[in-house]
């Protein structure tokens, strides 16, 4: 498979930029309303059963805020990647990773084979939640 041409690694930039901006403004408008330190927020709780549901709304809102700002950094190591001239070729392999996965998912940094492995080491849920 041929390196990416300058107009795929143009169209990832691209995706790359319009997806940062989104989270930059989800992440500055979870800010803003007291996410990050769920202490400042005001709260009006009426009983147990609101104090709880304020509970698990603020958790919520706390977990989008880390999966956005992980989601940021993952994007800035695309970035660093197209700099460097390694975007596009998997991490272990160093085989190119086809530009049709990079559009689906343009932070890509696995071939599909070593990216199921590296799924199998990580698994998304922690086994004590399981």
């Amino acid at each position: 498979m041929a390196r990416l041409s300058d107009e795929q690694l143009k169209q990832i930039g691209d995706l790359l930029s319009r997806r940062a901006a989104e989270l930059q403004a989800e992440v500055r408008s979870l800010k803003e309303a007291g996410v990050a330190s769920p202490e400042a927020r005001p709260r009006d709780v009426k009983d147990h059963v609101d104090d709880a549901d304020e509970r698990l709304l603020a958790g919520l809102d706390h977990v989008q805020l880390q999966r956005d700002q992980e989601e940021l950094r993952n994007i800035e190591d695309a970035r660093e990647r197209l700099r460097e001239g390694r975007y596009g070729f998997c991490d272990e392999c160093e085989k190119p990773i086809p530009f049709a996965r990079l559009m689906v998912q343009p932070t890509a940094k696995f071939c599909i084979e070593h990216q199921a492995q590296w799924e199998s080491r990580h698994p998304a849920v922690p086994p004590f939640a399981a």
